[in-house]
């Protein structure tokens, strides 16, 4: 009986840190999925959408930004209310889906693709890049300069986990209606404290004349006591780079993504083999025993 208890609760504190270890994978990979039809279902209804249905998302979005002669950063951007947003006219704008989804934003070296949403609400950044309210939305053009903001080190997705990877030269896209906007790393600020308010809104202003998006993050991860900033300035848009891997290259970045499930895999195999010789164990100790039972009788 007792044999039989310890092994049910062997059995189940497996199960239990199996289910902890594999968490962050599974929970990971259900994001990239839910994100690549959130973005799928957005380009389907720009297809549908008219000439006339561009000409006036277009016009409100830059009728918008022209009443933003700076950018108004208010207090913390992981902190924003989005109950209290879908009663304003910002979130009527670039709001075609009425889901909130503005566009996606791609980092073709760190393999990101996610939805950019309206403001800057948790459960916006537990999924995808939200738009700070109060920065010039992202549609580009002359004295502009968007923020956009997305958590890294969350054990339920990727996001901007990997952003700290990115270095000046390196490409981003935003895509938004029927527009593909190119924009080039310039500035990287690594560890600004998040109370420095002076330096954080001094780097998120309009630079007149130029067109910039600036991508926001927490850092250092499960401290998130600094920010990181990466900005980059508006390029000509010549199709969506593909970045160039080396096999070394290739076979790090999917121990990067994998390993938690090398890992898993791992744990899994070697309970398989302890099982296994268990079981042969055991039934050689009856075997032998059994051997001793009729030599005695």
């Amino acid at each position: 009986m007792k044999r039989k208890l310890s092994g049910i609760l062997f059995g189940l504190l497996f199960l239990i840190g199996f289910g902890i270890l594999a968490y962050p994978t599974i929970s990971d990979q259900w994001n990239t999925y839910r994100q690549s039809r959130l973005i799928s279902s957005y380009e389907s209804t720009v297809q549908e959408m008219t000439p006339e249905d561009f000409t006036q998302e277009w016009e409100a979005a830059r009728q918008f930004n022209s009443t933003l002669t700076q950018n108004n950063i208010y207090g913390d951007v992981f902190a924003s209310d989005q109950e209290e947003l879908e009663n304003t006219e910002y979130w009527k704008v670039l709001n075609i889906g009425g889901d909130g989804v503005m566009g996606y934003l791609s980092i073709p070296k760190i393999n990101v693709r996610i939805s950019i949403y309206h403001g800057t609400s948790d459960a916006v950044l537990q999924t995808g890049a939200g738009h700070l309210d109060g920065t010039g939305l992202p549609i580009g053009g002359d004295n502009t300069h968007s923020v956009l903001a997305a958590h890294r080190g969350l054990p339920s997705a990727r996001l901007f986990t990997d952003i700290d990877q990115l270095n000046k030269g390196d490409m981003f896209y935003i895509h938004v209606l029927d527009e593909t906007l190119a924009y080039q790393v310039d500035q990287i600020l690594d560890m600004v404290d998040k109370d420095d308010m002076e330096t954080l809104e001094e780097a998120l202003q309009v630079v007149p004349g130029e067109d910039h998006v600036t991508l926001f993050t927490c850092t250092p991860y499960g401290v998130n006591s600094h920010r990181l900033l990466v900005r980059g300035t508006r390029v000509p848009y010549n199709g969506e780079e593909e970045v160039e891997s080396t096999p070394v290259d290739t076979m790090l970045r999917a121990v990067q993504n994998y390993y938690m499930l090398y890992l898993i895999l791992g744990l899994s195999v070697t309970l398989l083999v302890i099982l296994i010789m268990k079981f042969l164990f055991g039934r050689s100790r009856r075997k032998d025993g059994g051997d001793r039972t009729d030599q005695s009788s």
